[in-house]
């Protein structure tokens, strides 16, 4: 069984040579960038966009990233700086959903049955329409630490705020997220 290979390891053979590697880096981090891209307020199609800009621009910087163990964060700060330039100039912000998809639900996960299907969206949708009330370094922070599994230290250093303001900003995200589908009915009786 081969081993799967780091982020490093692929940075060093792409720089060696083997430069159809990089698809794996691709391959690996474009659906984390895509979901970063909606929580910063890119609609789906601009998402994509700038998930392939920032991609393109690691490429043809790949010999400038210092710590290839660290590639994704490297990458996840161009991709927030490309869409941060773009939505400076954008006069729309998109309200995003968890699943990046445009329809505000997710696909049914548990047991399918009609009623279970129809809990589970409503439940989504709820969710979606929570993370779209919040403000944007909010929503931010909430998707790249409860859904893309980032720790406050390297939040922090994709997005240069403190640890601290970052734990403020999860906390009260979940408090928001939390009032608001306790509001539509889901949570505490």
């Amino acid at each position: 069984m081969d081993a799967v290979p780091s982020d490093a390891e692929i940075v060093a053979d792409v720089l060696a040579g083997r430069t159809e590697r990089f698809a794996l880096l691709v391959e690996r981090h474009e659906d984390a960038l895509f979901r970063h891209a909606l929580s910063l307020g890119m609609d789906p199609d601009g998402a994509a966009d700038m998930v392939q800009d920032a991609m393109v621009r690691a490429w043809e910087s790949l010999a400038e990233c210092r710590d290839p163990t660290r590639f994704r964060l490297w990458v996840g700060r161009i991709l927030r700086n490309r869409c941060l330039d773009h939505l400076k100039s954008a006069s729309t912000r998109y309200t995003t959903s968890l699943d990046g998809a445009n329809d505000g639900a997710f696909e049914a996960t548990g047991i399918p049955t009609p009623e279970l299907d129809t809990q589970e969206r409503a439940l989504h949708a709820s969710l979606d329409e929570a993370l779209a009330a919040l403000p944007d370094d909010q929503s931010e922070a909430f998707v790249l630490k409860h859904v893309e599994g980032y720790g406050y230290g390297e939040i922090a250093e994709l997005t240069g705020a403190s640890v601290s303001a970052l734990k403020m900003r999860v906390h009260r995200a979940r408090d928001t997220i939390r009032a608001l589908l306790e509001a539509d009915g889901f949570g505490p009786t």
